[in-house]
Formats: structure tokens, C-alpha cells, sequence
């Protein structure tokens, strides 16, 4: 899918830069060993590097994927790609469907699989693990203490998603993921390896608390808080869209006036791009209901009083609860994939309006999309207050209630050029035209590039002059994608 178009449209550095890619290859297996290192486009190694749930990006070529195992891997891997002025991308679970975020043409690809130790202290209930994996493997490691982490909802989604901010279906109780962190361990553009908390490179904790992501270096562990985990009251609700003016109702009422921090919900409208045959055939409301608790009382009465297609709420585990609808979700449901985000006050957009515009969109653009879907998802008082008071993040989030919006696009496959960037330019206005709430942030990660998310915190001046004190030379800002801080 035109990669050299869109490499060259991305700023993708002359053939005398891209020379660079080999060298550092070159460099970097010297110091670490062939084992680490791989250039063979057709091996399965190299292949397995290169999927991402935005498949659009597996066509990029990186000149080699290198699989550190320590920090100090991660090290000599920076210092060799700084001295051959390579470009470079840092992938953990490859979830971020923005280009160049984490995959790279040729140049070094840093694949983090290989880093998954792990490690519980019962005294202190503090969990560490390095980035590799994603967090349904955590969540499998720590469920055996009946502990768990604040981290994706899908088990299927890397540990970058918690450099983001990260939301959870415990964050109504415990904050974003990025809350719940007590120390990182990150390799600076420089290639020195550091540690940051509140008590050690405390601007650079703050900033890494989702701040960016990897702009200011490439975090190799983590030390967060624990969670007690047991049984859950959890499950799907799946309605005919007919019902869309009840849930939507019941949705925003939620928002509004739920106070119970073990509840939390997931409100998702889909829309396929087939046909409808005036049958509603093509849509349908899909609930996400979690409770932490085996007894939810009323939390979800006003959702589980209308009529549905489906009900799946039962007792679960928490890493059944990560894999609804079904395990592997998020794997089966790559594709080329594309999220925009929109940020709303319960008082100041109409949830009806939110809805009705982007269906509308959805019924004039039919042939152009595969799936549409747009999720509601609460940001209530209580989860605002457990961010303020474990120092609160790079966001610095305003007070609930308020909440994110969600809009994924999926494409057909074999689009061409002209008409996909027609459709993402189309979808693009659609939500422009929705607005967004003054005085509150978009969520990094749901945004698109060009929404330029962290222009939207109230930290950004702050978050500009941390990026000069750690990445004083722009090497990270201009060898590798990520957020602009310009």
C-alpha cells in the first residue's frame, strides 16, 4: 500500500540519510551479536516484526530489527543509531496505527519483545516489568497473587499504551495507567540510562506520565502500584441499532450521574460498510459493562432494562474480562486501521449530535469504509481524583465528569492512494465539525497525528522545556515519529 509515497510525504531523509540504516545495523551487531540482530527479509523473525494492528504499516522496511534484552542492550542500540545518524522506531506492541510511531523505513526498528521479566514484591505490593509482551501476559503473570495492574483494556495492547495515559477498566478507581507508576527506567537520546520517580529525574517522571510516550527516551522497566483483583460481574450487552436513542440515553446518563468508581463502561456504536438492505443489518450497539465485584447492584440497570440481542454478563477473572468480546480480538481485528479522538463535557455536546453526525457520515460514505466505530468512554470525578492524588500526570486532568471519544476507520484493503486520503480527510472534517470541548485534553492515545493532542494540555510549555533538557539536540524528534512539541 504506497509506503515509498507516504515515506516520502512523511519527511523520509535523502538516499545519503537512508545509507545511515545499514551502518547502524552494521555497528550494532558488532558490539551485540548476530542473535540480536535481523536484516533477513525473509525470515519468520523479521516477518513476526513487522505486524501491526494498522496493517498498512507492515509494509515499511526497516534495514535491520534489533531484539535487546536489558537496558543496557537498549543502550548500545541509541549510541550506534546516534553515531550512523539512523533513522529509527521503537516498537513494543505495535498498537498505535499512526505512521512512523513505531515502525520505520529503512532504518533500525527496536523490538522490545524480548524484554518480559517480571516481578512482584509482596511487602511493598509493587509490580515491575519490562516493556515486552502486552497486557494480557501481565495480567496473567500478576493474577496469581490476586494482584493485577492498571493497564488496556484488550488484552491484545502493548505497555506503551500506559505511556499515553492508558485507560482501564480500574481507572475509574485507581486513575490512568500512567498513575499508578513509581519509577521508570529509561535510556536517554544520549544513550545514559537513568532512573526517574518523584525523587529522581522528577521532571522526566512527570513528563513520562502521559507525556508523549518514548519522546524522551526509551523506558526498558517499570515499577508501578499493584491492584487486589478477584471476580468481576462483567460482560457484553449487544443491542439492534433501533435502540440507539435508549442506550445513548442510558449512556449519558452514566456520564453524568454515576458516582460507584467499581463501575465502569465502554459504550461503542459499529457500522459495517455493506449494505443495509433497510434492514439495520450493518449496525449495532455493542456494551462493554465491567464491575469490580461480584455484585454490581444497580450500576447497569439502565442498560441491562432494554432489550438486547445478546447478554454475556457473568462472573469472569480479570483476564476474561480483558478478552471480551472474544480472546484474540484485537489480533483478528487488524486491518488498516485508523483512530481519531474527541473530547466532550457532559453539559456542552449533545450525545444525540455526536451520534447523528458521524452515522450520517456513515450512510453517505458507504463502499469507502469496512467498520466504523465510535466508543463513549467516561472520565468520572472519582478517576480524576485518584490521578490528583498520586500527583496527577502530564495531563493534569480537569475535574470529571467528562468523556473521550473513540472514532476508529477501518479501510478495504487494496485502496488506492487519491482515495484513501480522500476518506481519511472526509472522516477527518466529520469530527472537526463535532468539536470539542474547551480546557480539556484529547487522549493520546486514541488521537491522530495531526491532531496534535499535546497542544491541548495545560502542561505543554512545561512538557516543551522537559523535551530540550533530555533530547537537547532534537535527535529523537527527528530520527523517529512520535507527538510534535513544536
Amino acid at each position: 500500500m504506497f509506503p515509498l509515497v507516504l515515506s516520502i510525504l512523511a519527511g523520509i531523509a535523502a538516499p545519503a540519510a537512508a545509507a545511515a540504516g545499514p551502518s547502524a545495523c552494521s555497528n550494532i551487531t558488532t558490539q551485540l551479536g548476530s542473535s540480536k540482530v535481523s536484516s533477513n527479509l525473509l525470515s519468520q523473525e523479521y516477518s513476526n516484526s513487522l505486524e501491526y494492528w494498522n496493517a498498512l504499516l507492515d509494509d515499511y522496511k526497516p534495514s535491520c530489527v534489533v531484539y535487546p534484552k536489558n537496558a543496557q542492550d537498549v543502550s548500545v542500540m541509541v549510541q550506534a543509531i546516534r553515531a550512523a545518524d539512523s533513522r529509527f522506531a521503537i516498537k513494543a506492541g505495535g498498537h498505535n496505527p499512526n505512521t512512523f510511531y513505531s515502525c520505520v523505513d529503512n532504518g533500525v526498528l527496536l523490538d522490545l519483545s524480548d524484554m518480559t521479566e517480571k516481578s512482584y514484591d509482596p511487602h511493598t505490593t509493587l509490580a515491575t516489568f519490562q516493556p515486552g509482551g502486552v497486557f494480557g501476559d501481565i495480567y496473567d503473570y500478576f493474577v496469581k497473587y490476586n494482584r493485577t495492574v492498571v493497564g488496556a483494556r484488550l488484552a491484545g495492547v502493548g505497555t506503551g499504551l500506559a505511556l499515553g495515559g492508558g485507560m482501564s477498566y480500574l481507572s475509574p478507581q485507581y486513575g490512568l495507567a500512567c498513575d499508578s507508576f513509581r519509577e521508570l527506567e529509561i535510556v536517554l537520546p544520549s544513550g545514559e540510562i537513568v532512573t526517574a520517580s518523584e525523587d529522581s529525574n522528577p521532571d522526566l517522571f512527570f513528563a513520562s506520565r502521559g507525556g508523549g510516550g518514548n519522546a524522551y527516551g526509551v523506558v526498558t522497566k517499570y515499577t508501578v502500584q499493584s491492584r487486589p483483583v478477584g471476580q468481576f460481574y462483567a460482560g457484553n450487552l449487544i443491542f439492534p441499532f433501533p435502540q440507539k436513542d435508549k442506550v445513548i440515553e442510558a449512556i449519558g446518563n452514566f456520564i453524568k450521574y454515576n458516582t460507584d468508581p467499581k463501575a465502569a463502561i465502554i459504550g461503542t456504536y459499529e457500522k459495517l460498510g455493506t449494505p443495509d438492505l433497510n434492514l439495520n443489518l450493518d449496525e449495532a450497539i455493542i456494551m462493554f459493562l465491567v464491575y469490580d465485584g461480584e455484585d454490581s447492584g444497580d450500576a447497569f440497570k439502565n442498560f441491562t432494562s432494554i432489550p438486547t440481542i445478546l447478554n454475556t454478563m457473568s462472573l469472569k477473572t480479570y483476564p476474561e474480562v480483558v478478552n471480551m468480546p472474544i480472546p484474540l480480538s484485537t489480533e483478528l481485528s487488524r486491518g488498516a486501521n485508523m483512530f481519531r479522538v474527541g473530547v466532550h463535557r457532559p453539559e456542552n455536546c449533545s450525545y444525540e449530535n455526536a451520534l447523528d453526525v458521524w452515522r450520517n457520515w456513515a450512510e453517505s460514505n458507504k463502499g469507502r469504509y469496512e467498520l466504523l466505530s465510535l466508543d463513549f468512554q467516561p472520565v468520572p470525578k472519582s478517576l480524576t481524583d485518584a490521578s490528583k492524588a498520586q500527583g496527577g500526570n502530564a495531563m493534569q486532568m480537569p475535574d470529571g465528569p467528562w468523556y473521550w471519544l473513540n472514532y476508529l476507520l477501518t479501510t478495504p484493503p487494496g485502496m488506492s492512494e487519491p482515495d484513501y486520503k480522500a476518506v481519511q480527510a472526509s472522516y477527518r472534517d466529520m469530527i472537526k465539525s463535532v468539536g470539542n470541548a474547551e480546557g480539556l485534553p484529547l487522549f493520546i492515545n486514541d488521537a491522530n497525528h495531526d491532531q496534535n493532542p499535546l497542544q491541548t494540555f495545560s502542561t505543554f510549555a512545561k512538557l516543551q522545556e522537559i523535551k530540550k533538557t533530555y533530547d537537547p539536540d532534537n535527535f529523537f524528534a527527528d530520527r523517529t515519529g512520535g507527538w510534535s512539541f513544536a
